[in-house]
């Protein structure tokens, strides 16, 4: 499977996952991101008085919030280079609150998920340089990396700067 570039923003600016952070995505991760998301139940009611149930097929259909498990790799030069660039990562991904944009560009199409850090599920660290894990996000807004979800707007901890979208 070809390999495409991917790129993380949050408050702090724009962060390149494999030239910050020695980050690649593994194969399975672009499937995980495409697997088209569950659909929410639609509205239905079931009375006593009447046999069946009454299912509203008119409404819009609208997509349920999904959990994705997106295995990765890290590189470093040596062992502190590899903890530094762990720690910078975990760092960009975890402490905010209205989670990250997931800029996922493959065969010139780009693909935008807004994602919410939830936890790291496995790790494996091979030689101090070489790393393996997997990191478990949530997508509350899935928009299939259309980018039709509810703007997002993000703030700088610093009251002074100007707000971005």
């Amino acid at each position: 499977m070809p390999r495409g570039t991917c790129t993380i923003f949050n408050w702090n600016g724009t962060h390149d996952l494999k030239s910050e952070f020695g980050i690649s995505l593994s194969d399975g991760a672009l499937s995980a991101l495409l697997t088209p998301p569950a659909l929410k139940e639609r509205i239905s009611n079931e009375s006593r008085l009447e046999d069946g149930k009454r299912v509203d097929i008119w409404s819009d259909t609208h997509y349920a919030s999904r959990e994705l498990t997106l295995e990765m790799h890290l590189i470093a030069s040596t062992f502190a280079d590899f903890v530094t660039k762990l720690r910078a990562f975990i760092a960009a991904v975890n402490n905010v609150p209205e989670g990250v944009i997931l800029s996922y560009t493959i065969y010139g199409q780009q693909l935008q998920f807004r994602l919410q850090y939830l936890s790291c599920t496995q790790f494996a660290a091979y030689n101090g340089t070489l790393g393996k894990f997997a990191v478990r996000f949530i997508e509350r807004y899935p928009t299939l990396g259309l980018g039709d979800a509810p703007t997002l707007t993000l703030t700088s901890s610093n009251p002074n700067e100007e707000e971005t979208e």
